[in-house]
């Protein structure tokens, strides 16, 4: 997902492998533009449900379902408030035209559960000790653990 102000961003042309499949080796010669945000939140590994005014879809539905509309109704989307959510580490993303996007730590994979970058490469990752860690490139600038008040522990 892309927030913050718009920027464009080029992939440059790439040369495939000659032992690639044709279809990929045409799609990597092209030039690609693409919107992106001040910020880009990936889910990693956690779970989630996108609640809009037409439908639910949650990272258990099948992949190519109808319900993939709700992606593309957040399009556009202004994001107006993140909380926190009732289950540890979880979170509550609300948005302007009434989507909601619940996140909460997978209970299969112990890993972080979802990242944001931004535009100037600083990353940000919740791990599923409660620590917010944010870094630039390969260097953790800071990590924060959140205090007994935060966790209601």
């Amino acid at each position: 997902m892309e927030f913050g102000a718009p920027h464009l961003s080029v992939r440059e042309p790439i040369d495939a492998s000659s032992e690639g499949f044709a279809k990929v080796q045409r799609i990597l010669k092209r030039r690609r533009v693409f919107v992106v945000g001040d910020w880009h939140f990936w889910v990693k590994y956690g779970e989630w449900k996108i609640s809009t005014a037409d439908g639910i879809l949650d990272s258990n539905s099948p992949i190519g379902s109808p319900m993939d509309d709700c992606l593309r109704d957040l399009e556009g989307q202004k994001l107006l408030a993140v909380e926190p959510g009732i289950i540890f580490n979880s979170g509550v993303f609300k948005f302007d035209l009434g989507g909601i996007l619940l996140i909460w730590p997978s209970t299969e994979i112990a890993d972080d559960q979802w990242t944001l970058h931004s535009w100037n490469g600083n990353i940000a990752a919740l791990q599923h000790n409660g620590a917010l860690v944010f870094e630039k490139a390969a260097d953790t600038v800071n990590t924060w653990e959140r205090s007994d008040r935060e966790t209601g522990q």
